[in-house]
């Protein structure tokens, strides 16, 4: 073939593009063409030899084997371009880069981590300074998850979405190949990183696991350590022998903090410093209590009183003011002396004991008073009477009063390096005080309701009613009994850390229930009485939020009953959060339930489970408000029949439905590979207990889909007929003539004999059905009938009535008029409108109507009748 030079000169730009083109490629690209030249290669042992220079291989154009005499240089140079192109190693990902640098930082520090651990005699406060190095690093490592999990999807889809790479001796465009390499390679790599993230993550929950166990085992060895029991003379002795030596220390404390303040503050200097806290503090104590005052509700007139949502009100009101005043009084003046820098770091951990005592005293008394109001009865929440309420008061602040002390006597220790007989005896008489006022509590209220007994008739039936339900739970009182002997036990038998633990979780868990109270009496009572339908408050918020005030009330009882659940959960960690465990033990496990529980491939995590409700709920409202619409604005439009859009309206419900599941599904992560089990489980119900479900199921899609039988149908089905007013995916609802709702299964619509009256049309036939005399003309008489029927608004002419003589019968003739309705529905009425005009004309003609056969023979001979039966002879 003759190759003209014009064409050469074409081919060689044409190369020479490509060959300026190759540097811009993908590694992947470069290396595909680089393997593609064969003439590269050194021929194997036996192997044909390649062609020699300026021979066209076999099957090669000539125009590509050797260019034409002529051709411009520039054209080798661009052919053998390609041959020499290398590879370009392509820089690496600066994503994987930083993450494989926060794994190297993160397992560094786990195997830090590890090392502390496996020491021994580590104190709690270690224990915290490892939770704290601990945290982190799991946030590092799961941001790097975060951050490169959505990588590794997107490249894997897109790798998936190139297809397989082709078999041998295919051929496939280099672009592609080289993306296919480039996003194997990132796949590769990210997955890799993944994994290792993964590993070291479960490393991480598994040093806070071990951090739990360590701090549990710590706590548990510290609260079963025996010491020496109450009845021992030594404890006593021992801590009396060291009170002396506490209060030297007591002196040198005092003189080095004044040392310490002297040197940086003058006297004058230090007694306005000192005056000038005391004065914040009784100021803000002042203000407090004028606020309390000018707050303070009057009680109700005579025959009067608090509704339960005024009284919990109140009982809020009371609580907050009188467990903020001291605190804030304390740490104001606290905060005024540290801003002069005269405290030393001893003397700030005692002040911190005092801030905890003063904590404790106040909101315990705070809750006692506003739950119990031993001084204003008439916003008393529980149904205590006044001496229970009063009696209550008293030893629980004697019981918070004895705590406090302990916890400032306990900080002072620690801060004095007190001997550890004093420590011993101080636990060991908090204890003890606070079971003597938890047993002469008991017995107080056991005499006072016997007093209240005696003189139930001088009481009033408030305080009747009041003191009976107080006996009722009789079982706590003997569980708290238990308690106060399981104390005296612990202190008898040398457990004085157990007993003074179990003594101050019983003051605070009696302050967290109280409060509990309180705030469930306020809960109860705004969304009971607040949001109740029939108050004013209700109807008007329902209507400024377009809803019905049922309607409002539900919410209002949902939410007051996840309000309530949400209190109770953090009820239980204040009064259990103690035992043994920290506050970064609990976040630790709040923390990794967000994460998620990985189940297969799904990873399910709190908040995907919260927003996948959400969603759902959205979903459904959405679902539900666009078939509204299409059934109350699209389909009456339409034209059809309401039997029609009732089956439409009723599909587009389910499929709405169906869609707000699959969403919801696919936020949580699950999808129907990961509930194949599932669906095979329900197959094997179905196949044992569930077939008449699904057979009703199934029913209804066909009852949907064929319409035999529509809404609005008049039906007989197992000799119940009324109206279809219902057809749904598991049973109809049909209302029969009485107004009684009769719910008839799908599969018996289907599978049974079912009269539709109304199936193709709306009419049908009536048959009135008389007897004449043998006397009467029947022709008059079939007059008359069809011209009754003629006469009726309702009865169609087309087919026209027709009345037919059926028999002759003993009682005489008997004539049937048949005739067709417009409406079925009326058939009753227009049957007995035609059967008083037939009675009306009939008599009008002067036709009798034979009923007995007496009657039709009154006309007849006197032979023909025969007679009457002779009467029974009495004798016989």
């Amino acid at each position: 073939m003759h190759v003209t030079k014009p064409a050469a000169v074409l081919v060689a730009l044409f190369l020479s593009m490509v060959v300026s083109m190759v540097p811009l490629a993908p590694a992947g690209a470069q290396t595909a063409q680089g393997q593609a030249a064969p003439h590269q290669s050194v021929p194997a042992a036996g192997a044909p030899a390649a062609p020699a220079a300026g021979t066209p291989a076999a099957g090669t154009p000539p125009a590509a084997a050797a260019p034409p005499v002529g051709a411009p240089p520039a054209a080798a140079p661009a052919a053998a371009a390609p041959e020499a192109a290398k590879p370009v190693v392509l820089p690496p990902d600066p994503m994987i880069t930083s993450a494989r640098e926060k794994l190297e930082a993160a397992r560094a520090t786990l195997d830090a981590l590890d090392a502390t651990l496996a020491l021994e005699g580590l104190r709690p406060n270690d224990l915290d300074e490892v939770r704290q190095r601990l945290d982190p690093a799991r946030r590092d490592l799961a941001a790097v998850s975060d951050q490169i999990a959505p990588r590794v999807t997107d490249a894997e889809s897109r790798l998936s979405g190139l297809g397989a790479k082709p078999a041998d001796g295919a051929t496939e465009d280099p672009a592609v190949a080289a993306d296919r390499e480039r996003l194997q390679k990132i796949s590769s790599d990210l997955g890799a990183v993944l994994k290792q993230n993964r590993a070291l993550l479960l490393r991480a929950d598994q040093i806070s696991d071990r951090i739990s166990t360590r701090r549990r085992a710590l706590f548990t060895g510290q609260l079963f350590e025996r010491s020496d029991s109450i009845l021992d003379p030594d404890l006593w002795g021992n801590a009396l022998s060291s009170v002396s030596s506490e209060w030297r220390a007591v002196h040198y404390f005092v003189n080095d903090w004044s040392s310490f303040a002297q040197r940086r503050q003058g006297s004058l200097a230090l007694l306005g410093i000192v005056v000038g806290g005391f004065g914040i503090g009784a100021a803000v104590v002042l203000g407090g209590r004028l606020l309390r005052r000018r707050l303070r509700t009057p009680p109700p007139g005579p025959g009067e009183s608090f509704t339960r949502l005024r009284s919990a009100r109140e009982a809020l009101k009371v609580l907050v003011l009188n467990a903020c005043v001291a605190p804030a009084a304390t740490m104001a003046a606290l905060a005024f002396l540290g801003g002069f820098d005269v405290v030393p770091p001893r003397a700030s951990d005692l002040l911190h004991g005092l801030v905890v005592a003063v904590f404790i005293k106040a909101i315990g008394n705070a809750v006692a008073r506003a739950l119990l109001a031993p001084d204003e009865p008439w916003r008393r929440l529980p149904p205590l009477s006044d001496a229970a309420a009063a009696l209550a008061f008293r030893y629980f602040s004697f019981a918070v009063w004895t705590l406090a002390i302990a916890a400032f006597l306990n900080a002072m220790h620690k801060v004095l390096f007190a001997p550890v007989g004093l420590t011993v005896l101080t636990s060991a008489l908090l204890a003890l005080f606070i079971a003597g006022f938890i047993a002469r509590f008991l017995v107080g209220v056991a005499r006072s309701e016997d007093g209240g007994i005696e003189a139930e008739g001088e009481a009033s039936p408030a305080e009747q009613a009041a003191a009976a339900s107080g006996s009722r739970p009789q079982w706590l009182r003997l569980v708290i009994w238990m308690s106060v002997i399981l104390l005296i036990g612990a202190l008898v038998g040398g457990y004085v850390s157990f007993a003074a633990f179990v003594a101050a979780r019983m003051v605070v868990a009696a302050a967290v229930l109280g409060g509990l109270y309180l705030l469930y009496a306020l809960i109860d009572s705004f969304f009971g009485e607040g949001l109740s339908a029939e108050t004013p408050r209700a109807r008007h918020m329902s209507k400024a939020l377009g809803l019905q005030p049922t309607s409002l009330e539900l919410i209002g009882v949902v939410l007051s009953g996840l309000l309530k659940l949400l209190l109770f959960v953090v009820a239980a960690f204040l009064i259990a959060g103690s035992w043994g465990t920290s506050t970064a033990d609990v976040m630790d496990t709040v923390e990794r339930a967000s994460f998620g529980v990985r189940i297969g491939s799904a990873t399910i995590t709190l908040w995907s489970v919260f927003y996948a409700v959400l969603l759902l709920l959205v979903s459904l409202v959405a679902a539900r408000a666009f078939q509204r619409w299409v059934s109350t604005a699209l389909l009456p439009r339409s034209g059809l029949e309401p039997s029609l859009q009732s089956s439409i309206a009723t599909i587009v419900s389910y499929v709405g439905t169906i869609i707000a599941i699959m969403i919801a599904m696919s936020e949580v992560g699950l999808n129907l590979e990961n509930i194949a089990l599932v669906a095979g489980a329900l197959s094997v119900g179905i196949g044992f207990g569930l077939q008449a479900i699904v057979s009703n199921f199934v029913s209804g899609l066909i009852l949907l889909a064929e319409r035999p039988i529509r809404v609005g149908d008049t039906i007989n089905v197992k000799g119940e007929e009324g109206y279809v007013r219902r057809i749904s995916v598991r049973s109809t609802e049909i209302e029969t003539f009485e107004r009684a709702t009769v719910i008839v299964p799908n599969s018996d619509l289907i599978t049974g004999m079912v009269k539709n009256w109304t199936h193709s049309n709306t009419t049908g036939r009536i048959i009135v059905a008389v007897n004449v005399s043998y006397d009467c003309d029947a022709e008059e008489v079939r007059d008359i009938l069809v011209g009754c029927a003629c006469d009726h608004p309702q009865v169609l002419q087309t087919p026209p009535p027709r009345v037919f003589l059926t028999k002759f019968a003993d009682a005489g003739m008997a004539f049937e008029l048949r005739c067709v309705v417009a409406n079925v529905d009326y058939g009753l009425t227009v049957k007995s409108d035609l059967h008083f005009q037939v009675l009306a004309r009939f008599r009008k003609a002067g036709i009798g109507m034979a009923i007995q056969p007496w009657a039709s023979l009154s006309r007849a001979p006197v032979d023909m009748v025969p007679p009457p039966p002779a009467p029974p002879d009495p004798l016989q």
